[in-house]
């Protein structure tokens, strides 16, 4: 009896210490406050309305969202998906992101070691790959691209037309720069004026653009 008692009572012990399975992961929803998942936790989902989102060291989530907010990922945290629409994302070192990550009025900025698994997106912002890696294809329509110390996309590039009277950036040319130690593979398609800065080494696939200026 006492060694069954005891064997229940180890058990038990393992159940309130081992890591939450993603299925019972707890979620973080607010309307007008912003969200924080610890570092090194496991989260379901994290979203907001009117807030920044920021997600801990090491954690992981499922889906971290907002409206009106910036996202901030810090280092080697693993999340599904990431969208705001107001607000900057930010992905720190070692970050890793298994979709789609997106915004519509925010900057994009990923640091080294980070990986986007699917497409990451801007319509109003620039974007700024330090080491950064995509693997599906990076979009924009008003925002500038720069690519640095080895960043990758795999997809391509499109920065897409302006569509209304709202872009900050409508009637300006595009700066798109590429490193000597970066890599495009795909399409670069452009349909709005742009210059293109590749230094020497730098790898493109094709360039696509009625209007594209070479430095």
């Amino acid at each position: 009896m006492k060694s069954a008692t005891l064997a229940l009572a180890c058990i038990a012990i393992v159940a309130t210490t081992a890591p939450l399975p993603a299925a019972d992961a707890r979620s973080i929803s607010k309307v007008n406050s912003s969200v924080t998942a610890d570092a090194g936790q496991t989260y379901d989902s994290l979203s907001t309305v009117n807030g920044n989102v920021r997600v801990g060291r090491g954690a992981s989530a499922n889906v971290a969202e907002t409206v009106n907010g910036s996202i901030t990922i810090e280092d080697d945290a693993k999340i599904g998906a990431a969208s705001t629409v107001n607000g900057s994302l930010i992905l720190d070192e070692g970050v890793s992101i298994a979709r789609d990550a997106s915004t519509v009025n925010g900057s994009v900025k990923l640091a080294k070691r980070a990986r986007v698994g699917g497409d990451l997106s801007t319509v109003n912002g620039d974007i700024d790959l330090v080491g950064g890696e995509v693997k599906g294809r990076l979009t924009t329509v008003a925002g500038d691209i720069d690519l640095r110390e080895g960043a990758r996309i795999d997809g391509g590039i499109h920065i897409e037309k302006p569509r209304g009277n709202w872009f900050q950036k409508k009637d300006e040319r595009i700066s798109v720069s590429i490193c000597s130690t970066c890599i495009v593979n795909g399409e670069l398609r452009f349909d709005r004026p742009v210059t293109l800065r590749v230094e020497s080494g730098g790898r493109i696939g094709k360039v696509v653009g009625d209007d594209v200026k070479r430095l």
